[in-house]
């Protein structure tokens, strides 16, 4: 049975689904999301498609639930992503996060909606989950607004914490607690 969570009347989070693929190369094909994103390649190809629906039906075989979730317009389809790590697996104590949305979708508060109704959601789900966390590049202020906006708060500071293209990246720590 597919899972959703519900975000405001145009948008809930949903499972992915093979049609998303098209979605996904258009939207990760973006210079500010390669700047401000980790693990998502770039350029973002058909392969990298394929490979993400394979890792997401692997979490939900191997964790037994939704970990990776589809941020799912009514009418543009998905528009972003989000979910959770599991570095301390389901039943772990702390997690860590992370998100994306689509350009024309950022700055209309669709990602604050999200991170708020999806932090509930996995304090719910995991009841022995007492903190989430997500890292941040330095850089990339809109995302920790965002992130303060729905309770969490800055914890650290940590210099050359990532290497991306080469080079080193610093980054902050946001954390939250239930409640």
């Amino acid at each position: 049975m597919e899972q959703h969570i519900a975000i405001d009347e145009t948008v809930e989070l949903s499972e992915f689904q093979t049609g998303d693929k098209a979605n996904l190369i258009l939207y990760l094909n973006d210079s500010e999301m390669n700047r401000n994103t980790l693990r998502v390649p770039f350029p973002y190809t058909q392969k990298d498609a394929d490979d993400w629906m394979a890792l997401v039906e692997k979490n939900r075989s191997d964790y037994g639930a939704v970990i990776n979730w589809a941020v799912r317009h009514r009418e543009a389809g998905v528009i972003g992503g989000i979910g959770a790590f599991m570095k301390n697996g389901i039943a772990g104590h702390s997690d860590e996060i992370g998100y994306w949305m689509a350009a024309p979708f950022r700055g209309k508060g669709i990602m604050t909606r999200v991170l708020e109704r999806y932090t509930e959601h996995l304090f719910a789900s995991r009841p022995p989950l007492i903190r989430i966390e997500a890292w941040v590049f330095e850089h990339n202020r809109a995302s920790i607004r965002v992130l303060e906006k729905v309770g969490f708060r800055q914890e650290g500071f940590a210099r050359n914490m990532y290497i991306k293209n080469g080079k080193p990246l610093d980054a902050y720590l946001l954390g939250k607690a239930p409640g």
